[in-house]
């Protein structure tokens, strides 16, 4: 069943409709397949970007700076499935439109993910806060993008770049291909996205990497009931980088194939990379945001759900009636011996959605 036949028919039709022709060639039920994988998988991310949105803002004992951090995640995730709705108008201002949302919100959702890398590392390792830090996570996160997504237009770069309007290449038959790999447009795509990402991938694996020895140090010497707690910790901790490596690993691939040889597209790669781009705010929302704090809020408000949620708990933090995450980061101390930074702290960076 096409999804997209549950869609008002105007909205649908406007999904659907698309020029025969193409950057890549394919015909036109094989860019409507792509585009229904797209359109289907970004509604589950929005749905789960939505739901810690409303979450931040519904319940006010989760306003604490971590879920801060995951909240602006959520809305540019939100930004980036709306730029998928877009369908595939292959030229115009809509066209130009789309390119331009999904080039802002793709990048500012990767710079996300390294800011909450930080703000650990900085926990963690430095004992020290990062609330202060707001306004520059900010600048980065949403000014990089921001002057990023207009340098294609000084070059028209922004046009159909397959299943949708992004970056473009050049499609003149008559372009060797040594012209179209050093066109502007892959150099765009390099500079502006995809050398950014990987960097986010590499900074971000090492700065979990680290946090995770550190806690595995420190979980060795707790006593035996609290070792589960560190230990789910790092387990979630673990997937943080593999998400975008998941989400990206396909359309770097694909983007690869098409700066080797951009005259002869590979389905199967955009296949590859429309499957799994579009989870990436399913997966950061289950990964960053739905920790027991937030299900224990929606379930306070359900009847019965708030006895569970206690219960729950408390049989989590071994009957203890600290918070979880306060409890256990107490007692992390830098392991090495000095404390950098003086030690200073809060209580809004205890909250860090680990568990």
């Amino acid at each position: 069943m096409n999804p997209l036949h549950y869609l008002p028919q105007p909205i649908a039709h406007r999904l659907l409709k698309s020029d025969d022709s193409s950057a890549t060639g394919f015909s036109p039920k094989e860019n409507e397949i792509l585009l229904i994988i797209t359109v289907a998988e970004s509604v589950l991310s929005l749905i789960g970007s939505i739901l810690i949105v409303t979450s931040y803002l519904k319940f006010k004992r989760l306003r604490k700076f971590s879920l801060e951090l995951v909240f602006w995640l959520s809305v540019s995730d939100i930004g980036m499935c709306v730029s998928y709705f877009f369908g595939n108008p292959k030229s115009g201002g809509l066209c130009t439109a789309q390119a331009m949302i999904m080039s802002f919100f793709e990048l500012a959702s990767v710079l996300w993910t390294t800011v909450i890398a930080l703000t650990l590392f900085r926990l963690i390792i430095l004992q020290r806060t990062s609330s202060h830090l707001i306004k520059y996570y900010h600048v980065f996160c949403f000014g990089v993008p921001f002057v990023s997504m207009f340098l294609p237009l000084l070059t028209n770069s922004y046009g159909d770049s397959g299943a949708w309007c992004w970056i473009s290449t050049p499609t003149d038959d008559s372009e060797t291909d040594k012209q179209l790999m050093e066109s502007p447009g892959n150099l765009w795509r390099l500079t502006l996205f995809y050398l950014p990402l990987w960097l986010a991938i590499i900074f971000n694996s090492t700065v979990y990497l680290i946090v995770t020895k550190t806690l595995s140090r420190v979980a060795s010497t707790q006593a035996s009931d609290q070792r589960p707690k560190y230990l789910k910790m790092i387990r979630r901790l673990r997937l943080y980088p593999l998400i975008l490596v998941f989400c990206w690993l396909g359309a770097t691939i694909n983007r690869i194939q098409n700066v080797i040889d951009p005259s002869h597209p590979w389905y199967s790669l955009y296949l590859f990379q429309v499957a799994t781009r579009s989870l990436q705010g399913t997966l950061n929302a289950l990964v960053y945001g739905f920790n027991n704090h937030v299900i224990g809020e929606w379930l306070s408000i359900i009847p019965n759900g708030c006895s569970w949620s206690a219960s729950k708990e408390e049989e989590e933090s071994g009957g203890e009636e600290e918070d979880e995450e306060d409890g256990i980061f107490n007692k992390v101390s830098y392991v090495g011996g000095k404390v950098g930074g003086g030690g200073e702290r809060d209580s809004n960076d205890m909250e860090t959605s680990l568990i």
